[in-house]
């Protein structure tokens, strides 16, 4: 038994060590609607229903050390089953080829399988999908490769409110541990809330079991600088006659070193910014999802949800910035002020939701489901820079020799509060009056207050000790009070044994009031009518052909909404910057058609999926004259239209063909593409930061008589151009491409405990951007190389299922 377990070892890092040389995925499915937006009906129906499907959980049966432990006793003995290589294929199929609507879905077992931290690291492998904010950190979602505020993030099948402005929620604080599965919804139904041109991303929580279930996980991770740091993740629950409950929690913390280096150049190529920044951030996470289910009688159900987000993030950096100007004509340095600048930043983002619901069944083809929830976000900032500033100025003489050093130390000061509540309130019924209709009918309404203040000052403490003034911006101020009614209908007709077509139609009422820093005042309110259909024909029977239309939005950002004005010199090259409180949300009709393939007894599944996206009342930057005042301003405004179009491609399979049954092949590869009409140049462009394509590969290989398996997923990003109105200057980004490389290694040490070594971020990914910046008239000013590096990272992860 000692030799085989020393030749075990060997072996492990043997392979382990050539996967990590190499440096040196997602599956598409289908299922029924988000949990909170659609609940299960209680009834009779044709039509399945995701929650009765039958998934079966025999995977683990793969990874049996010897033939003597693989008895139905030695299963039931682990309350949950350790799942090593992931549900079969077959679940994934079964449920994609079931649902009248498709979307992507990734359950728990492929979650825990690729040893993922956050969700971000989740999303970055699925089709489509772009990872916005710093290389490593895969905070800001953006689907289709559009830009963060075109993708809708839910919780439990509901928004969850965040600082952002741009209604965005950063993934990067969700730890998979508690996570059920995540549901990426292209086109929406009726009931589903509407904000997703690109598409939504649902995260479901964990449930309440059956039974008692038990885990602790604990991971250690290291980085080249960071050293050590780790988590720890609980997962407990139980069924107790008729009550049902689950504790979730854990606490993670999350190490993001980077070097960062910016340079500015002038028309003659001479470098008159030079910037050099070493920064330290740690995050820890702290999380709580219980969840409480009883079964009051058998017609009622009472849940309660809570929910508990807390990132606590410390930020420590060195700045040297050196701004060089020049005489001209000769060239010579007229003036070199060197900087150093000490940065400490200290955020905490404290997030919670109150939540329940009570689901009655009415008769045996109708139940009704009444929820109610309380959630707010409250995000601090404090953030401190010391300056210490040396400028040299010199003559312009041959030699330049030195006129005058002058030494000068300053202080800023930024302190900032958030903080976004609301109040909702859910409505549905199902019912079943014909035997091949479910109709669905809900109401939703919600209040939401959000505040945000935002002060900032500046202190000269050297030479002389001055009084601190402060630069607080007039948008940095301000109030938003959003109430929103929803009302919808949606019926999924089955139409024989081979159509089914969902129809429903989606109303949403908003009213906003928004008040500035100097307490102006401006609302407005609209009504938007969002009708969605989906057609699913199944040709044969592992052939499924779907067709779908849908009309989604996109609403302003929040500070976009606010009445302010931020004066300048009111010209065309320094224009003032106002708010537009008037704008109205962008529209997008989209249609999708893909075919969904399989073959060997559900061993293999291929997806052929377009889409094209028409976009109206696009929102942009604007320079206009603005004649009551005499002065050109910049705001935003609704421009015109777009479009969004593009191509995805999905493959997984199994290879017995190729003499390796234990081997799975996966990848995605999307081509992507979109037009906008530049209002000032006239030309064609794409939407902001979206790449022609991206792609991921990947495999995963299965030893059965060890009890492992181990795989590579390697992610490709290539680069983009863009070109942004900013601050009154047109700027043309250029960003080289992002290839990413993970490899993981997890197998059984006993029945209920499982070991998993990874390496994330292997290629040490480099964020590269080339900058141009010109005048509004068109005129070269500078242009800027950005450069910025993320660390690898290597982790071993121990669970135990006590």
């Amino acid at each position: 038994m000692q030799s085989n377990l020393i030749f075990f070892n060997r072996q492990l890092l043997i392979t382990f060590c050539m996967s990590m040389a190499i440096a040196g995925g997602g599956r598409f499915a289908s299922a029924n609607e988000p949990e909170q937006v659609n609940p299960d009906p209680k009834i009779t129906s044709q039509i399945p229903n995701l929650s009765d499907i039958q998934i079966p959980q025999n995977s683990a049966q793969l990874l049996t050390q010897d033939a003597s432990t693989d008895t139905p006793e030695a299963s039931e003995d682990a309350d949950i089953e350790l799942d090593v290589i992931g549900t079969p294929l077959v679940n994934f199929i079964e449920e994609r080829q079931n649902s009248p609507t498709g979307v992507i879905i990734l359950d728990q077992q492929e979650i825990q399988r690729f040893n993922y931290r956050t969700i971000g690291e989740v999303l970055r492998r699925q089709p489509g999908v772009v990872l916005g904010g710093p290389p490593g950190e895969d905070k800001d979602v953006r689907l289709l490769g559009l830009p963060k505020e075109y993708t809708q993030i839910l919780i439990n099948g509901q928004r969850f409110p965040d600082g952002g402005e741009n209604r965005e929620f950063k993934v990067d604080r969700i730890p998979v541990s508690l996570v059920e599965r995540i549901e990426i919804i292209s086109n929406p139904t009726a009931t589903q809330n509407s904000q997703g041109v690109a598409g939504t991303v649902n995260i479901i929580l964990k449930k309440a079991p059956d039974r008692r279930i038990s885990d602790l996980t604990i991971t250690g991770t290291t980085s080249e600088s960071a050293g050590p740091f780790g988590g720890i993740s609980l997962l407990y629950g139980d069924k107790q006659g008729d009550f049902s409950y689950l504790i979730s929690a854990g606490v993670q913390q999350r190490e993001a070193p980077k070097d960062k280096f910016k340079q500015t150049l002038d028309l003659q190529n001479r470098p008159t910014q030079t910037e050099q920044e070493n920064e330290d951030k740690s995050l820890l996470d702290i999380s709580i999802a219980p969840r409480f289910v009883w079964q009051v009688s058998p017609k009622d159900t009472i849940s309660f949800d809570p929910l508990f987000l807390r990132t606590e993030e410390e930020k420590d950096a060195t700045r040297n910035v050196n701004n060089q100007r020049f005489f001209s004509p000769s060239g010579r340095v007229q003036e070199l002020q060197q900087q150093t600048v000490k940065l400490d930043e200290d955020k905490t983002i404290t997030g919670w939701r109150l939540g329940g619901s009570w689901e009655r069944q009415l008769s045996a083809t109708a139940d009704m489901k009444l929820g109610l929830l309380f959630q707010s976000t409250d995000e601090t900032k404090e953030k401190v820079e010391i300056i210490d500033t040396t400028t040299n100025t010199f003559r312009n003489t041959n030699g330049s020799p030195l006129d005058r050093v002058r030494n000068v130390s300053s202080i800023k000061r930024e302190a900032e509060t958030k903080t976004d509540e609301e109040l909702l309130g859910t409505l549905s019924f199902n019912f079943q009056p014909w035997e091949n209709h479910k109709f669905i009918v809900g109401l939703e309404g919600s209040l939401r207050d959000r505040e945000k203040k935002k002060i900032t000052s500046e202190q000269q403490t050297a030479p002389t000790l001055t009084a601190a003034v402060e630069r607080t911006a007039p948008k940095d101020v301000y109030s938003i009070e959003e109430n929103q009614l929803n009302v919808y209908i949606q019926d999924e007709i089955r139409l024989g044994e081979k159509h089914t077509l969902t129809a429903g139609l989606r109303m949403e009422m908003v009213d906003n009031k928004a008040t500035a820093g100097d307490s102006s005042t401006i609302g407005q309110s609209g009504t938007i009518f969002n009708p969605s259909l989906h057609y699913k024909y199944r040709v044969f029977p592992t052939t499924v052909f779907r067709l779908s239309a849908a009309r989604t939005i996109r609403r302003p950002k929040f500070d976009d909404l606010i009445p302010f004005r931020e004066s300048k010199n009111g010209t065309l090259l320094q224009p003032d910057t106002v708010g537009n409180p008037n704008l109205i949300p962008e529209t997008s009709l989209g249609l999708e058609t893909g075919i969904e393939q399989s073959w060997g007894n559900n061993t293999g599944a291929f997806g052929l999926n377009a889409f094209y996206r028409w976009v109206d009342d696009k929102i942009e930057n604007e320079i206009n004259f603005n004649s009551e005042n005499n002065r050109y301003e910049q705001l935003p405004r609704n421009v015109g239209d777009g479009k969004i179009y593009g191509l995805r491609l999905d493959l997984q399979t199994r290879t017995p063909f190729l003499g390796l049954p234990n081997l799975t092949l996966f990848g995605n590869v999307s081509f992507l593409g979109s037009e906008i009409e530049d209002r000032i140049s006239g030309e064609i462009r794409r939407f902001k930061e979206q790449p022609a394509y991206v792609a991921n590969l990947g495999f995963d290989y299965v030893i059965p008589e060890w009890g492992m398996n181990f795989g590579l997923t390697y992610n490709i990003l290539p680069g983009f151009e863009n070109r942004e109105l900013k601050d009154g200057k047109i700027e043309v980004t250029k960003q080289a491409g992002e290839n990413s490389l993970d490899a993981y290694m997890a197998f059984r040490l006993t029945n209920n405990v499982q070991l998993s070594l990874f390496g994330k971020n292997l290629l040490a990914a480099e964020r590269s951007k080339d900058r141009t910046v010109f005048s509004s008239t068109g005129i070269f000013e500078n242009s800027r190389i950005e450069r910025e590096t993320a660390e690898r990272l290597y982790g071993i992860s121990l669970s135990w299922q006590f």
